[in-house]
């Protein structure tokens, strides 16, 4: 074979490998630019959903702040005569059912959000403090459902259900709170001898002497230096 169809040869191979490429590039091309358009979008999403969140946790802010507020304000009885002082309510029921009303109005508009859950926690003091003890449960099973176990509100808001179902006397309610708390060793920051006493108190309120026996020389025995002490002694020389 001659040089120059050698040459000629190998400018066609060299040919055909570019146009190849470019073939392949141009064809890549669109998924190229589709791959660009999904990575832009996704960063447009998490933008934009940041951006909604952050003004929605701003907004439950504002309303929980205007419910702490009224749940501060004084409580001045109404003088005959005399005008109410503005801010300020005739009794402390009135005051916890305002404040209420606007703990509402913040977890249901965000429920989501911190300050929402937030929100329904204090909700449900206030439905406690109203007596509405039943009610109270509900919101902190909320809470907890929301929060989580082992979150700073899921850990309050699970002693309130103990503590609002033996005030509805829903004592087999409070007990299996109560055990769900002693029985989660995983979270450290609940002290084992307070999920303790709680259920021991539980379990005397319900009248399971026995049971609550159990517990309390439980806390005795294995936390000799509890500020508990005490309270379990006392709680068993009356049921015993």
């Amino acid at each position: 074979m001659k040089g120059s169809e050698r040459h000629r040869l190998k400018e066609n191979e060299i040919s055909q490998a570019l146009g190849g490429s470019i073939e392949r590039l141009q064809e890549n091309r669109s998924a190229l630019s589709l791959a660009g358009g999904v990575a832009l979008l996704v960063l447009l999403l998490a933008g934009g959903y940041w951006a909604w969140t952050t003004r929605s946790e701003n907004r439950a802010q504002m309303l929980l702040g205007d419910a702490i507020v009224v749940v501060q304000s004084p409580v001045q009885e109404a003088k005959p005569g005399a005008k109410p002082t503005p801010g300020s309510y005739p009794t402390i029921q009135a005051r916890a059912e305002a404040g209420l009303a606007k703990f509402t109005e913040a977890f249901t508009a965000y429920p989501s959000t911190q300050a929402g859950i937030a929100a329904r926690y204090y909700a449900a003091g206030a439905l406690a403090m109203l007596g509405r003890h039943g009610e109270a449960a509900t919101r902190y099973q909320e809470v907890v459902d929301r929060a989580g176990a082992n979150s700073f509100y899921g850990r309050v808001a699970q002693l309130g259900v103990v503590d609002s179902n033996t005030q509805a006397k829903q004592y087999d309610r409070a007990i299996t709170a109560a055990q769900a708390l002693v029985n989660n060793t995983a979270d450290e920051a609940m002290p084992r001898d307070a999920v303790l006493m709680e259920l021991g108190r539980v379990q005397a309120a319900a009248g399971k002497k026995a049971e609550a026996k159990q517990t309390l020389d439980k806390v005795i025995a294995d936390f000799p230096d509890s500020p508990y002490i005490a309270e379990a002694k006392k709680i068993l020389a009356e049921i015993t």
